[in-house]
């Protein structure tokens, strides 16, 4: 008996033979020797009833939705995509395509945290840049203070012009931590308004870009009640050797090749634009002398 791809085997029959292997001169077939459940899909054997189709705390990516729906779910109850306002700080801060003057750099990392912050789930609400001035700064983060999450950038530090601290205490804000040993990234901020997150980021761009990934996705993901919020290291090995920091764990940007991580020329700090090139943050931790070509080491993927 002829049956279409999907269709219910017939009573008594226990094998499918492809067509693609019948012999049909349109009065008889001939067909192959046959095992008994060939090409037949056993009911539940995908999911069996009672299993767990897809476990609390997951990622809903396509293969997710997908497995939900062939379940015949039509609802999941979801967490709730954070609320992000952005503050990033800075006088000499110019939007890109305007004319800069002396002393003027063109504000990167606005974009770069929003775009972040889209990628581990958050809404951004609020993107605000600001002079190092104390009206502006309490405005911004007084309004940003409203969100689930409150990321600033640059004035963190113990320069003249670094606000964002103390005008957050002045708003309620209890500082849980200030200065991690990490480079680049040392001095970011972490601390708390009610159910509000708030993040101090440096200004430097790298530097931005380290502690979102290390500090800031895995609290993204926590909020909207992921099972792993990392961060998600891998393993590798280094292609070339590494001189290590004595008194800080260092992310270095670093390629991916067939010989391992290479890490990147220019690591300093402010060199967003060769951060572009890379492919991963390799895991440096602080110690004395070198991590020798060939070590295995721990890195984030940035793709």
């Amino acid at each position: 008996m002829a049956i279409a791809t999907g269709g219910v085997v017939p009573d008594g029959a226990d094998a499918v033979v492809p067509i693609e292997v019948v012999t049909d001169d349109g009065e008889t077939v001939e067909v192959p020797a046959v095992e008994p459940g060939a090409h037949v899909r056993r009911r539940g054997g995908d999911l069996a009833l009672g299993e767990l189709v897809v476990e609390a705390g997951t990622i809903l990516r396509p293969a997710e939705l997908a497995a939900l729906a062939a379940a015949g779910v039509a609802e999941v109850s979801c967490g709730r995509r954070p609320r992000a306002a952005l503050v990033t700080t800075g006088t000499e801060l110019r939007r890109p395509g305007e004319t800069l003057e002396p002393g003027q750099i063109f504000e990167s990392n606005g974009i770069m945290l929003a775009a972040a912050l889209s990628s581990a789930g958050a809404v951004v609400e609020a993107q605000r840049s600001v002079a190092d001035d104390e009206d502006e700064h309490r405005d911004a983060l007084a309004r940003g203070l409203e969100a689930d999450l409150l990321v600033t950038s640059g004035g963190v530090s113990v320069g003249p012009h670094d606000l964002v601290r103390r005008i957050e205490a002045e708003l309620g804000v209890e500082e849980v931590f200030w200065r991690v040993a990490v480079k680049p990234g040392k001095p970011l901020s972490f601390g708390v308004r009610g159910d509000a997150l708030v993040f101090g980021l440096p200004g430097n761009p790298v530097s931005s870009l380290v502690c979102f990934e290390v500090f800031v996705r895995p609290a993204v993901l926590a909020l909207q009640g992921a099972r792993d919020v990392g961060p998600p290291f891998q393993h590798g090995v280094l292609a070339s050797p590494v001189l290590r920091n004595a008194q800080r764990d260092e992310f270095l940007r670093a390629r991916l090749t067939a010989d391992g991580l290479e890490p990147l020329s220019g690591q300093e700090s402010h060199m967003i634009a060769r951060a572009a090139a890379a492919d991963a943050l390799v895991l440096a931790p602080r110690g004395e002398g070198e991590l020798a070509a060939g070590s295995r080491i721990r890195y984030l993927l940035l793709r």
